[in-house]
Formats: structure tokens, C-alpha cells, sequence
């Protein structure tokens, strides 16, 4: 690579930065009241407790859906691939929409079930998609993106017809989680996702190399000496645990995995050890900044968060069609 091109990289990392930074301080200081820095370093508990646990969660979700759409992008071999298509929100919103159907909301279990339920319903949702893909040991990428699309038509469709016989308030809470909200996060949710996504992306990156190999294709990357096999199941796990941590403490969010690896990729190129960090940085930048919209664009009312991913992310997803 020239030297130019190198210090173009640069830059943009910089930029990338920067804009984090910037969303960040504007989304601590958002809301009913303004508070900046000083009140948060005197242990302001409004900050402490509510703002700043939920800007670190909307941070750490975007770093997690990037990752896991850059995996799915390279291992599937499609550009449009991205968690949502493979049905991981929809088989975790069916499980949430089933324990609210059975149980009470306000039992006192209901808090805690929340994250396990949705985590077990992506899981499942994908276990499931990845043996009804597999064909003679094999999993087949294109097949399992169909797939997905399948299972998530359905599970959306079951899980419509329990929520309509919800009561009004239980509906809006179902319907709201699915959509994308993280008004409930706290610091179980911080470090949750802090733990699970430090882990996943370390082993990513340490994967780096694999992931290009595998953009050429699975039959090139057999050639080159990558067990194309055991390396995709590998990986696409990592890239559900990743969406699936997002389920738990944030519901369903689509298009930043979808839209931060190619807005990435336009920034320094399809080499997986830059676009990862690049990927990581767009992605916080866009939930950062889609909190801070959400928060204040509607008061004294507040959009889901992933309302606003899907509307900023929905014109992409469409050039990029158009373009295909």
C-alpha cells in the first residue's frame, strides 16, 4: 500500500474518532435536563445510573451488530447479509412474546428472564437454520440465507398472532422490544456486553486473515489451506453470539450490520484487518448517534432506537439492491 493511502486510512480512523467522541458527549448531555462532563465526574445519579449505561450500551451494540455483519458478509459470500436476515431477532422476540403470553410481566422473574429468554431464542433460531443448511457435512451460505429469510417470515408471523391476544399494554411492550429499545439498560447490561463483545471481536481479529480468504470463496479459500468448514461454523457462531448479546439487552435491531461493514469498506478497503476497526467505529457512531435522535427529536416522547436505525439504514439497503 503507498504511503498516501496509508495516511488517508489515518485520517479516517481520526474522523471516526472524533465523530464517537462527539456523539458521545452529546448523548450524556441529551435529555429532559442538560448535564455535562462535570456533573458526571461529581457522580450526578442521573448520569451515573440511567445515561451513561444506556449511551455505553447503544456504543457497544453498534460494535457488536458490525461485527457480526462483517462475518456474515464474508462468510456467506453476500453483501447484503446482516443478522436480522438469518431470523435472529424474529426467534427472539417469539420467546419474549411467549413468556409474556404465559406469565405475568410483573413477576418478579420477568427482569431476569428477559436477556436469557431472548438469548435462547436466537440461539435456537440459528442451530435450527444451520441443520436444515447443512447438506452431507457442508453448510451451504446461500442456502443458509434463505433459510433464514424463511424461518424469519414465520417465526414474525407466529409470534403477531400471540401478541394479538396480549392485553394493550403487554402489546406495546413486545412491540416496542422488537422494534429496538434500550431504555432499560444499566450496568448488568454494560457489563454484560463488555465481557461477550471484548472476547468475540479479540477472537475475530485474531481471524482476520480467514475472513479474507474466505470473501474469495470457499473453493479458493480450500486452496489456499483454510478449513473452510470449521472456520464458517466458527465464525458464524461468534457473529450469532455477538447479535444475539444485542437481542438480549437492546431487542431487535436491524441494518447496522448490515450498512457499518460497507460504509467501512468504502473508508479503507476490504482488507478484514482494517475494516474491522473501521466497522467497529461506524457502527458505535451510528447507534450513538440514532440514540441521541431517539431521545430528542420527539420530546417529550422517545422513539425506539431501532426505528431510527431502520430509517437511516432502509435508503441504504435499497441503493445497494438497486445497484445489484
Amino acid at each position: 500500500m503507498k504511503k498516501s493511502d496509508r495516511r488517508r486510512i489515518r485520517v479516517r480512523f481520526a474522523i471516526l474518532t472524533v465523530l464517537l467522541l462527539i456523539g458521545i458527549l452529546l448523548d450524556i448531555n441529551a435529555g429532559y435536563s442538560g448535564a455535562g462532563l462535570q456533573d458526571l465526574f461529581a457522580g450526578n445519579p442521573i448520569l451515573v445510573q440511567f445515561r451513561l449505561p444506556r449511551v455505553l450500551v447503544s456504543l457497544l451494540v453498534g460494535i457488536a451488530l458490525s461485527l457480526s455483519g462483517s462475518i456474515m458478509q464474508s462468510v456467506t459470500g453476500n453483501d447484503m447479509a446482516e443478522p436480522g436476515l438469518l431470523g435472529i431477532n424474529a426467534g427472539a422476540g417469539l420467546f419474549i412474546a411467549l413468556f409474556i403470553f404465559l406469565f405475568r410481566q410483573g413477576s418478579p422473574a420477568f427482569t431476569l428472564m428477559l436477556p436469557l429468554l431472548a438469548f435462547a431464542g436466537s440461539v435456537l433460531t440459528f442451530f435450527t437454520e444451520y441443520r436444515l443448511a447443512s447438506s452431507r457435512g457442508r453448510v451451504h451460505p446461500k442456502r443458509l440465507l434463505l433459510m433464514g429469510v424463511a424461518i424469519s417470515i414465520a417465526l414474525t408471523s407466529l409470534t403477531t398472532v400471540i401478541m394479538l391476544k396480549l392485553p394493550d399494554s403487554q402489546y406495546a411492550f413486545v412491540q416496542n422490544w422488537i422494534a429496538g429499545n434500550i431504555w432499560g439498560a444499566d450496568w448488568n447490561g454494560v457489563l454484560l456486553l463488555t465481557a461477550g463483545v471484548l472476547l468475540l471481536f479479540l477472537y475475530v481479529f485474531f481471524k482476520s486473515r480467514t475472513l479474507n480468504g474466505l470473501m474469495l470463496g470457499h473453493d479458493v479459500a480450500t486452496g489456499i489451506g483454510i478449513n473452510t468448514r470449521k472456520e464458517s461454523r466458527n465464525l458464524l457462531l461468534a457473529a450469532v453470539g455477538l447479535s444475539s448479546l444485542c437481542c438480549a439487552v437492546g431487542g431487535g435491531m436491524s441494518f447496522v450490520g448490515l450498512v457499518a461493514p460497507h460504509l467501512a469498506r468504502k473508508l479503507v478497503g476490504p482488507n478484514y484487518v482494517r475494516l474491522l476497526p473501521a466497522a467497529v467505529l461506524v457502527g458505535a457512531v451510528m447507534l450513538v448517534f440514532a440514540d441521541l435522535v431517539s431521545r430528542t427529536c420527539f420530546l417529550p416522547f422517545e422513539m425506539p432506537i431501532g426505528i431510527v436505525t431502520a430509517v437511516l439504514g432502509a435508503p441504504y439497503f435499497l441503493y445497494l439492491l438497486i445497484r445489484e
